[in-house]
């Protein structure tokens, strides 16, 4: 308590200085104030009637600096940008080719009717030595000004990606038009312009059916998950994260994807299909996961909100399927003996039993869905260390976001490790740990199959 009041002491002297200061300058103000009135206007009406015509003057004086109206801009003089799509420039005069799809809004809006209004977007396409100048150059083909605060994906081919991405969203993360929530995709096999050129019949806005397809992937099965132009640009700070991105390609004939004709066909001719996830160093395009190892990263990226496991049947021949109904996943940096970091993950499973190919299974026994359950997490788990075992060993890639945690709970470890971080990563130990909890089994007990 004494030290208390010895500063309140201490503080009381300076305070009292303010206050002073303040009371000072309160007098000088209301002395020029008072000059400056005329004699004839020093009551209290008057001041205040001078006090309401200055603000009103003011006020006027605002109103004509910051009018609403400067930057104004007429839907029907704009160019709504919904994609961006990036390859190399065939003629090789330029460093890139940059493509576009724009919507059309009179042909959406009669479709909407009813009504033939043709394709709802189409597309344009220029050369240039960065992104920007080739907006610019776009100009000479378009009667709109392109417009790209509701883009919603940057298309990246394949053969720039092993070029490098991060130069391409340099223009995104700098521009205040253009939002960084936008999605980045690789095309694997074929050119962005092309998938920006195809024509689709669930969506009439062929974006928007790959954005969805992206969605319901990661939601429901999981082999590939959406990543945003900042999150990308996240992964350059420590930790020494490389970048991973879905990838998509076209099944069937590209060429009459185009075409009206692959819209009024039954099946498609061409329709886009999700891959896998691609994996790159240094924002350079190294190599595709196989499906097995894709899902494996998208558990070690916690980003599995339902999925499917199929599993052998545990007494007999067939198959049963687990639906994974939640997860969670947890990381811990340990110490060994020699001071070298340990990963140490744990995931957390609940699930239940969709589907049972398997004779005389009695799914309501508890001993039965406990062993199911074992089964499962056996199963995620060799998942998770075939994808660890190809980033670790063979591609050598920390796509797994190991180096973040150990700045984050280890910064002693990192700030030892973090300057020869890639020579160091395959050598770094992993534990897994997997727990399934199995709630049920449907309406029906045994099953069917005899």
């Amino acid at each position: 308590m004494s030290r208390i009041q010895d500063r309140k002491r201490q503080n009381k002297p300076r305070l009292l200085k303010y206050k002073n200061v303040y009371v000072t300058r309160v007098k000088i103000f209301f002395y020029f104030y008072e000059k400056r009135t005329p004699s004839s206007c020093r009551g209290r009406r008057c001041r205040l009637f001078l006090w309401r015509k200055g603000f009103l003057v003011w006020t006027a004086c605002m109103l004509i600096v910051l009018s609403g109206c400067w930057d104004l801009r007429y839907l029907d003089k704009l160019g709504v940008v919904l994609a961006l799509g990036v390859d190399d420039d065939p003629s090789g005069k330029q460093k890139l080719q940059l493509t576009v799809q724009v919507v059309l809004p009179q042909n959406v809006a009669a479709e909407s009717k009813g009504g033939l209004g043709g394709t709802a977007v189409t597309s344009f396409t220029e050369t240039g030595d960065t992104i920007f100048e080739a907006i610019r150059k776009m100009t000479a083909k378009t009667s709109r000004r392109l417009f790209f605060s509701h883009t919603q994906m940057l298309v990246i081919g394949e053969s720039m990606a092993r070029k490098g991405i991060f130069p391409l969203v340099d223009l995104i993360e700098r521009n205040p038009d253009i939002r960084t929530d936008i999605s980045v995709i690789i095309t694997r096999g074929m050119k962005a312009e092309q998938l920006l050129q195809l024509t689709t019949q669930l969506e009439p806005i062929p974006i928007n059916q790959i954005h969805e397809i992206i969605q319901v992937n990661q939601a429901a099965y999981g082999t590939n998950f959406g990543v945003k132009v900042k999150q990308l640009t996240r992964m350059r700070g420590e930790g020494k994260q490389q970048a991973v991105l879905p990838s998509i390609r076209i099944e069937g004939d590209k060429a009459l994807g185009h075409s009206n004709e692959n819209v009024n066909s039954i099946p498609a001719a061409a329709i886009p299909v999700l891959s896998t996830m691609a994996v790159f160093r240094e924002g350079k395009l190294v190599d595709y996961l196989k499906p097995k190892e894709s899902r494996g990263l998208s558990w070690l990226h916690h980003k599995i909100k339902s999925t499917v496991v199929k599993l052998s049947c545990p007494e007999s021949e067939g198959k049963l399927i687990v639906e994974v109904q939640d997860s969670a996943i947890k990381y811990k940096v340990k110490r060994n003996e020699e001071g070298l970091p340990i990963i140490k993950v744990s995931v957390r499973i609940t699930g239940s039993i969709q589907e049972i190919m398997c004779p005389n299974v009695d799914v309501g026994d508890e001993k039965v869905l406990n062993e199911i359950g074992m089964m499962t997490s056996l199963a995620v788990k060799d998942e998770i260390e075939e994808t660890i075992n190809r980033l670790q060993k063979k591609l050598r890639i920390d796509a797994l976001g190991w180096g973040k945690e150990i700045y984050l709970q280890e910064p002693g470890i990192w700030k030892r490790m973090g300057k020869d971080w890639e020579a160091q990563f395959p050598s770094v130990k992993s534990e897994i740990e997997c727990n399934t909890i199995i709630l049920g089994s449907g309406i029906r007990g045994e099953s069917i199959v005899k």
